[in-house]
C-alpha cells in the first residue's frame, strides 16, 4: 500500500515540472546521467555499486540509445574544491544519482543540493544503506532530493529511468519514495532480486575500461549477496536476514580473469560477501584467484569479511592464499566474549574453546589473524570489555577493537531498543582522528557511563602500542611468570607514558588521546603533525601512529624508552608481592627493541641489524604464544637463544604510515615481517 507524509516540496522541483522539461527535449543527443560515490579510500577509482547500476542501464537498449551514462568516484577529501570541479565538469545532467553510506552522506546530499540549487529541473536520485527506508527523515534534512531508492538499486534504478523518460508516474515504481504533488510518497516496496543474473556485470561490459580497473587502488566485488543471521548492530544481518544468494560461478571466474589480469600489484580485491567461506564453492573461487594470480603474476592483497563462526574450510582457504602471498590477516570475528551481551545482539558467536582451536591452527600455518570486538555493544561494561579482550590476547590473538556505531536499519538504531537499553549517543568521528568519518556513536549506555566509554577507547592504544608491538615479547614474559592480566599491563604501561615518561612529546600525546574522546574539538592535531612530521601517509588512528613513530625514532630513544617502561612495571609487580626474574624479562626486552628496528627502516629509509639473547624459558614461551614465528630452529643452541634480525630490503620504500596501521588492524606482525638469524654458534667476543 502506497504511504504519503505530507510535506512542503519545493515547487521548482515538482514532478510536472520534470514532464515538460522530459516532452520539450528534442530527439538527436543524449541525455546525461551523473552516477556519483564519494570514497573514504585513498587511490580508489571503481565503484562497484555505480558500476551495477550503468551496467544494467546500458544493457536495457531503450536506455542505452538515449542517455549517456558517466561514472564519478572521488575522494571525501577533496572537499569543496573537488565538488566545484565535478559540477563544472557536467553540462546541465538529467539525473544525478548517488550512492549514500554513512561515512559520505554529509558530502552526498551537499552535492545533490547544489545540483538542484544549479539544475532545478534535474532529477536527484539517491539509494544505499544509511538512507533506504529512512524516508521522513532523509527527505526533511534533504527536500532537495527527489527520489529515494530503497534496498537493492539495479533494477529500480532501470525501470526508474524508463519512467522518467517517458515523463511517467512515479507511483508505478515499486520500492521508491517520491515527491507529488508537494507530499513525500512511499510506493509498496520491491521484491529482493532473487536472480542475480538479472544485475547484469560491470567487469564483463563496457562499464569500465582496462586504465580504470589498472587506475584503482581497490576493488570491491561480489560473489553473492545476503547473510542468514540476524546481528542487532549491522544492517547487513539485522535488516537484510536473508538466504544467500549467488552470481553464477562461470561469469565469477570470467570477472575475476579480467581483474586480476588489469588489476596493479598490491592492489586490493576486497570480496564483499557477508560471510565468505560459508558455501563450499569458496574454495573453488579462492583457488581460481590463487591460480590467476600466478598466471598474471601478480601479487595481491585479498581482504574479505570471512563467515562468522570459523571452520576448517576457511582454515584452508586462509592457509591457501597465504601461502600464495595474497592475503593479509584473517579476521575472527566476535565482537563481545560475553555471553549477555551476545543474547542482546541477536548473535550466536563462536564458542571460546573452538576459537582457541582456530588461533591455534593458523599459528601451526603461520597464518596471521586478527578478531574484531566492538566496545560500547549494549550490556558491556568496562569489565567485560577487558574480560573478553584478554581472552583474545591470552589465546594468541590480536584483538582490533571498533567503537558502535549507530547505523540506520539495525535493531539498535530503533528508538524501543534505545529507550530500553539507555543508549546515549553523539554525532562525532567514528576516529577522532579522522574528522570526515562521521557517525553516530554509542557513548553511553545502561552498563557503560561516558567516562567508561572514553577509558575503553585510550585502552584500545595503549593495548595496540604495548602489546602489539613495543613490548610483546616482555609482557608476554610478564605475564606468563606472574599469572597478571595482559590488560592491566598494558593500562600500567600507559600509566608510566602518561606520567613518567621522560619525552615530553609522547606524555603531551599520550594524554591527548583522553581529552580528544570526551571532547573531539580538543584534537591537537598540531602536536600529532609536530610529532609525526610529514609521515602521515593515511589519517587514521594517528594518536597510534604519532606515539609509535616517537618511540622508535631512534635505536637509543627506543631503548631508554622501554627500559624504564619495564623497570616501572616490575617495580608496580614487586610492590604487589610478585616474584620477578629480570633475567626472562630483560631477554625478552632485547627482542623487543630489536623487533623496532623494522619500524625504522620505514621511518628513516635505513636497513639495520639488531641482536638479541634470551634465555630459552622466555623464547619459548613466546614460541608457544605465537609471539615469533614456530618455525625458527633454535634447537642448535643452548640456554641462551641468541639471534639476529633485520626488515627485508624493500621496508626501506615502504611507508610507515601504512605499516603502523596494519599493526593496528592486525595485518602487520613485525617479530614475523623480520628476517631472522639463529646461527648455531657465534663468534666469541674479543
Amino acid at each position: 500500500m502506497t504511504s504519503t507524509l505530507e510535506t512542503p516540496r519545493p515547487a521548482s522541483t515538482a514532478p510536472d515540472a520534470r514532464a515538460a522539461r522530459t516532452a520539450d527535449t528534442g530527439e538527436g543527443a543524449k541525455k546525461s546521467v551523473q552516477l556519483v560515490e564519494f570514497t573514504a579510500m585513498h587511490g580508489v577509482r571503481y565503484s562497484v555499486t555505480l558500476g551495477y547500476l550503468k551496467a544494467t542501464a546500458i544493457a536495457d537498449p531503450a536506455l542505452d540509445a538515449s542517455c549517456e551514462f558517466t561514472i564519478s568516484v572521488r575522494e571525501q577529501s577533496g572537499g569543496e574544491r573537488a565538488m566545484a570541479e565535478l559540477l563544472d565538469s557536467w553540462d546541465e545532467p538529467f539525473v544525478v544519482a548517488l550512492t549514500v553510506f554513512f561515512w559520505n552522506r554529509a558530502q552526498s546530499l551537499e552535492l545533490a543540493r547544489q545540483v538542484k540549487q544549479r539544475w532545478p529541473d534535474c532529477t536527484v536520485v539517491v539509494g544505499g544503506n544509511d538512507v533506504s527506508h529512512q524516508q521522513e527523515p532523509l527527505f526533511t534534512e534533504a527536500p532537495w532530493v527527489d527520489v529515494l531508492v530503497h534496498g537493492e538499486g539495479e533494477l529500480r534504478f532501470r525501470d526508474l529511468m524508463h519512467c522518467l523518460l517517458a515523463g511517467g508516474d512515479l507511483a508505478t515504481i515499486p520500492g521508491i519514495s517520491h515527491w507529488s504533488d508537494g507530499a513525500l510518497v512511499t510506493n509498496p516496496d520491491a521484491d529482493r532480486i532473487t536472480d542475480l543474473d538479472q544485475v547484469v556485470s560491470p567487469i564483463l561490459t563496457p562499464v569500465y575500461s582496462d586504465e580504470e580497473i589498472t587506475g584503482s587502488s581497490m576493488i570491491v566485488y561480489e560473489t553473492n549477496r545476503g547473510c542468514p543471521y540476524k546481528c542487532a548492530f549491522c544492517y547487513w544481518g539485522g535488516a537484510t536476514n536473508s538466504k544467500v544468494r549467488q552470481f553464477d560461478l562461470e561469469r565469477i571466474f570470467a570477472e575475476l580473469g579480467r581483474l586480476i589480469r588489469l588489476m596493479p600489484t598490491d592492489a586490493t580485491l576486497f570480496i564483499a560477501d557477508a560471510n565468505f567461506g560459508i558455501l563450499g564453492r569458496d574454495r573453488q573461487i579462492a583457488e581460481h584467484i590463487v591460480e590467476l594470480s600466478k598466471r598474471y603474476d601478480k601479487r595481491l592483497i585479498i581482504s574479505t569479511n570471512w563467515a562468522k563462526n570459523g571452520n576448517e574450510r576457511i582454515v584452508e582457504i586462509a592457509s591457501m592464499l597465504h601461502a600464495a602471498d595474497l592475503t593479509g590477516a584473517i579476521t575472527l570475528s566476535a565482537q563481545s566474549f560475553d555471553a549477555d551481551v551476545l543474547k542482546i545482539a541477536n548473535r550466536a558467536n563462536i564458542r571460546t574453546d573452538h576459537y582457541r582451536r582456530l588461533l591455534s591452527r593458523f599459528r601451526e600455518l603461520n597464518v596471521p589473524t586478527y578478531t574484531d570486538l566492538i566496545w560500547g555493544l549494549p550490556g558491556e561494561s568496562y569489565e567485560t570489555y577487558l574480560k573478553g579482550v584478554e581472552e583474545v590476547l591470552t589465546a594468541g590473538g590480536s584483538p582490533v577493537i571498533y567503537p558502535l556505531l549507530l547505523l540506520n536499519n539495525t535493531e539498535y538504531s530503533r528508538e524501543s531498543f534505545q529507550d530500553k537499553h539507555r543508549l546515549t549517543t553523539r554525532w562525532m568521528p567514528g576516529d577522532v582522528t579522522n574528522p570526515e568519518l562521521i557517525a553516530d556513536v554509542v557513548v553511553a549506555h545502561e552498563a557503560m557511563t561516558a567516562e567508561e566509554w572514553a577509558r575503553g577507547m585510550e585502552f584500545r592504544v595503549a593495548m595496540t602500542l604495548f602489546q602489539k608491538i613495543l613490548l610483546r615479547c616482555a609482557l608476554r614474559v610478564l605475564h606468563a611468570t606472574t599469572g597478571v592480566r595482559l590488560v592491566e599491563l598494558c593500562q600500567r604501561a600507559w600509566s608510566f607514558l602518561l606520567d613518567d615518561c621522560a619525552d615530553p612529546f609522547l606524555r603531551a600525546v599520550a594524554r591527548n588521546v583522553a581529552v580528544a574522546h570526551q571532547e573531539p574539538s580538543d584534537l591537537d592535531m598540531e602536536l600529532l603533525k609536530t610529532v609525526i612530521g610529514d609521515q602521515i601517509v593515511v589519517p587514521e588512528e594517528v594518536h597510534f601512529q604519532a606515539l609509535l613513530c616517537r618511540a622508535v625514532r631512534t635505536e637509543r630513544a627506543t631503548t631508554d624508552l622501554l627500559t624504564a617502561a619495564v623497570d616501572r612495571l616490575c617495580g608496580w609487580l614487586t610492590d604487589a608481592g610478585h616474584d620477578i626474574d629480570r633475567e626472562l624479562v630483560d631477554g625478552a626486552l632485547t627482542l623487543d627493541i630489536a623487533a623496532t628496528t623494522i619500524l625504522r627502516a620505514s621511518l628513516r629509509g635505513e636497513l639495520a641489524e639488531a641482536t638479541f639473547a634470551m634465555p630459552r624459558p622466555a623464547w619459548n614461551r613466546l614460541v608457544a604464544d605465537g609471539d615469533v614465528p614456530s618455525n625458527l630452529d633454535a634447537s642448535d643452541q643452548g640456554s641462551v637463544v641468541h639471534g639476529t634480525l633485520w626488515a627485508p630490503p624493500r621496508w626501506v620504500h615502504y611507508p610507515i604510515s601504512v605499516y603502523a596501521l596494519s599493526i593496528w588492524h592486525g595485518t602487520g606482525r613485525p617479530l614475523h615481517d623480520a628476517l631472522f638469524a639463529l646461527p648455531a654458534r657465534l663468534p666469541t667476543a674479543a
